[in-house]
């Protein structure tokens, strides 16, 4: 199975070749020289493969996609840079765009692993409790006359019940949840889970704000690399898997397509928030497009790490009160009875 680059490699590759060009080298050149620096086993077999199509008279585009492990949007944008002579300013954007893309990779990931570290911890917590500290506090009340021992005994039997049910709801969330992720390589789960997501209504909201990121930075580098409004919009549409989303930016499209004004369009489809909408419009008026989709790819992108960053600062202390306060209540159950007989005998 060939896996596909993920945004930090890709962006490097792209880095790299956009500065050969820059400097004035043939790629071919730039990434002999580039093979013989390079450690990565992996990295240098497809800098290695590159090369060789290059040699052999390959487009760029038909190289990387001769690969097999570049994705596909980088693959058409650099097509579209060899047929429009911006090929250096495409890669350069390509470069920024995943370089953005690792980076909010990276936030959802924490935003994920963070919770689950923590279930991991507290489950690690209630095991100690089952399989030692609730037996001992058995043992302890087993030293104690029968009538007593009766007593507290189905206390005791509570506190191990409540337990066990708990170990039980926490393993499966944890074994569930790292199901889905080994899942989610697969690309058609991912593409599943991901219009599941854009669909639930607990992350709806914040799965809208990552689409948005996506395309406004998509858009943002086809627009400085001088790639038509329409295409620009079809290219976006592949990369989101929301559905509702991507069958917005199509009819728009559509519309450009039949004359209409890209500005109106992207403002009357409602996409984005409605200030925004106008900034876009205003900058088309004044010639600045490019920089308004630029400083819009900024704040989308912010809006998503910070979507993020609110899961994770919701949902840990959610985590760590709720079973804190099972815990907590856990050792009360075999604790007050203790104290009772402890101030009795006393």
């Amino acid at each position: 199975m060939i896996h596909k680059l993920n945004p930090d490699e890709t962006s490097y590759f792209c880095e790299q070749l956009a500065l050969m060009l820059n400097a004035g080298m043939q790629l071919g050149d730039g990434l002999d020289i580039l093979c013989e620096d390079l450690d990565d086993k992996r990295i240098r077999s497809v800098c290695d493969s590159l090369l060789d199509d290059l040699n052999n008279n390959e487009t760029l585009a038909q190289a990387m996609k001769s690969s097999g492990v570049f994705p596909d949007y980088a693959v058409k944008m650099v097509k579209i840079g060899e047929m429009t002579g911006r090929l250096e300013s495409v890669l350069t954007g390509l470069a920024q765009y995943y370089e953005d893309r690792a980076e909010l990779n990276r936030t959802v990931r924490s935003a994920v692993l963070h919770p689950l570290m923590l279930l991991v911890m507290m489950t690690a917590v209630i095991v100690v409790l089952i399989v030692v500290v609730i037996p001992m506090f058995g043992e302890i009340f087993s030293q104690f006359d029968s009538a007593v021992s009766e007593t507290v005994n189905n206390t005791v039997n509570l506190a191990y019940g409540v337990g066990t049910a708990l170990l039980i709801v926490l393993l499966a969330v944890i074994l569930i949840s790292v199901t889905v992720a080994l899942l989610s390589r697969i690309p058609s789960v991912k593409s599943a889970l991901a219009n599941f997501v854009s669909v639930f209504p607990l992350t709806k909201r914040m799965s809208r704000k990552f689409s948005l990121s996506k395309i406004s930075d998509a858009i943002s580098m086809m627009v400085s690399s001088g790639i038509a409004p329409d295409e620009a919009l079809e290219n976006a549409a592949m990369l989101i898997d929301d559905k509702g989303l991507s069958q917005k930016l199509l009819e728009c499209r559509e519309k450009v397509l039949a004359g209409e004004y890209f500005a109106d369009v992207i403002s009357a489809a409602g996409i984005f928030p409605a200030v925004h909408a106008r900034s876009l419009k205003i900058a088309y008026n004044s010639g600045s497009f490019d920089k308004a989709w630029k400083k819009l790819a900024e704040r989308c992108g912010d809006a998503a790490m910070d979507a993020a960053s609110g899961i994770v600062a919701f949902i840990e202390p959610a985590i760590v009160i709720v079973l804190t306060t099972v815990i907590g209540a856990i050792l009360m159950t075999v604790m007050i009875p203790l104290m009772n007989i402890m101030s009795v005998l006393g």
